[in-house]
């Protein structure tokens, strides 16, 4: 209910104010002149305000993961704020005269919406485009020369806007920029929807209302008559658009202490998109690495869970399509975690009770991922059972033996073998003869005993028993 609830309202907010546009310009009287040049100037500067902290708030947020992406967002909301604010500052009749319009009024409400859509554009398309990687490694640089230059337009615009001249002023420069405006707003927007539906977190939600938002304030500029109030309902709604960016992240980043998965959720879409079978490890290996941003032990860990179901699936004789299915689930079994905030799912000390129903909630989530890709659709069930105990009592649904699909029963023991012998923030790892001697005395209450025992076997028969056996005694010696 929520899925459609929420970006329903989200699209009727956005389409009642191109109605109330369609209102004024349709509707005779509907449309006044509010010739308003100081408060003009303190609208201007209150959305670039806004606009700035956007940006700067989320180069800042997310500096320890700062992504390609994370980058031509910042840089997007930022050139908004730099390049509208000289729309504001060429008001008439404050630090010009009144009878001039300098050119920065002129082309900048357009051009600032113009180079923001292209860096928001961009902050969604897949990290292997050109110049992709020389961003991730070195996106400080890139941030700073990008404000040095954004600043420098402002700059220019106050002192000496003649130097801009060579812009057209035309109307069909002026349609040709809205149009390109809106098409990649569109772009946009659709890719953060789509980042929306894996996690359903408010920052992505935020982001397109806010791009819808914008989208119809480029109606209102290009139709709208100057200081007229349709032309003043654009100046609203950047002013909202930036208002639901910060409300929706101020959301994301007191349930989750950080908006790192708005950029993670995009990396997972794109990893998904590029699925085609679940037997194309490399691909479902860059789906770990979406989930590795946020948590480095969890891809190395999907990856060894991956090689112990294949070998227990083998060892009980599983059709070759069940093996393909328990190996690529156990690579991918944690993938709902990207949703799980950091301060949890990092945590050193025992959970709350609070914090464990929001782990829990990772097998419903990573099950949500899976479906959503038709190649990945059959290993829901098993991602959103691998937490079920065979004799009752587990999670998300409670089921027990037989009724937990039998590739969730050989995921769990892999899992569970190798969250023993693996250190975790929270204790330190456990010998291997340990760890089997744990899954046995579990064996029929957490674990189906024919999956732990052929996973013994797996171990044995292909001499991995022997080689962390000898393994421990060198590490002790």
């Amino acid at each position: 209910m929520r899925t459609v609830l929420l970006p329903a309202a989200a699209a009727a907010a956005v389409l009642a104010h191109l109605a109330a546009f369609a209102a004024m310009k349709l509707v005779p009287g509907w449309d006044p002149v509010l010739m308003y040049p100081t408060e003009h100037f303190w609208v201007v500067s209150a959305a670039t305000l806004l606009s700035a902290l956007v940006g700067t708030g989320l180069a800042i947020s997310v500096e320890s993961v700062r992504t390609t992406r994370t980058v031509y967002l910042a840089l997007g909301f930022i050139a908004i704020a730099l390049v509208f604010a000289t729309h504001g500052l060429g008001t008439p009749g404050l630090i010009v005269p009144a009878t001039e319009y300098p050119y920065a009024v002129i082309i900048s409400a357009g051009l600032s919406q113009f180079i923001g859509a292209v860096f928001i554009a961009m902050s969604v398309m897949p990290r292997r485009w050109p110049g992709g990687e020389f961003i991730q490694r070195h996106s400080t640089d890139v941030l700073a020369v990008g404000v040095a230059v954004l600043t420098a337009y402002l700059v220019s615009m106050v002192v000496r806007p003649t130097l801009w001249d060579f812009i057209p002023r035309a109307r069909p420069w002026d349609t040709a920029l809205a149009g390109a405006t809106l098409g990649l707003l569109a772009v946009a927007g659709w890719r953060y929807y789509q980042a929306w539906r894996l996690t359903e977190l408010p920052g992505q939600l935020a982001m397109v209302t806010a791009l819808g938002l914008l989208g119809v304030a480029q109606f209102s500029m290009y139709f709208g008559e100057l200081w007229h109030l349709s032309w003043w309902l654009y100046h609203a709604m950047l002013l909202e658009a930036f208002l639901v960016v910060l409300g929706g992240w101020a959301v994301e980043a007191f349930r989750a202490k950080s908006l790192v998965v708005f950029a993670r959720a995009l990396e997972l879409r794109d990893s998904l998109d590029s699925v085609r079978s679940v037997g194309d490890v490399e691909v479902l290996e860059r789906l770990e690495e979406a989930v590795e941003r946020k948590d480095a032990y969890t891809r190395h860990h999907m990856g060894r869970v991956a090689e112990y179901a294949e070998g227990i699936a083998r060892e009980l004789g599983l059709s070759e399509r069940q093996v393909l299915v328990c190996a690529a689930a156990g690579r991918i079994h944690d993938v709902g975690k990207i949703t799980v905030p950091d301060a949890v799912l990092l945590k050193p000390d025992r959970l709350t009770p609070e914090e464990f129903e929001l782990m829990k909630h990772h097998t419903v989530r990573g099950a949500h991922i899976a479906r959503l890709h038709p190649e990945l659709a059959e290993l829901a069930a098993v991602i959103r059972a691998h937490h079920e105990r065979f004799g009752g009592g587990g999670y998300p649904d409670g089921l027990r033996g037989d009724a937990i699909p039998i590739e969730a029963r050989v995921v769990a023991v892999g899992d569970t073998f190798d969250a023993l012998t693996s250190t975790r923030v929270y204790r330190p790892k456990r010998p291997v003869s340990e760890a089997l001697e744990e899954l046995q005395r579990v064996a029929g209450t957490q674990l189906d005993p024919d999956c732990v025992a052929a996973f013994i076997r797996w171990l044995e028969r292909t001499g991995r028993l022997d080689a962390y056996t000898a393994g421990m005694r060198d590490a002790a010696a």
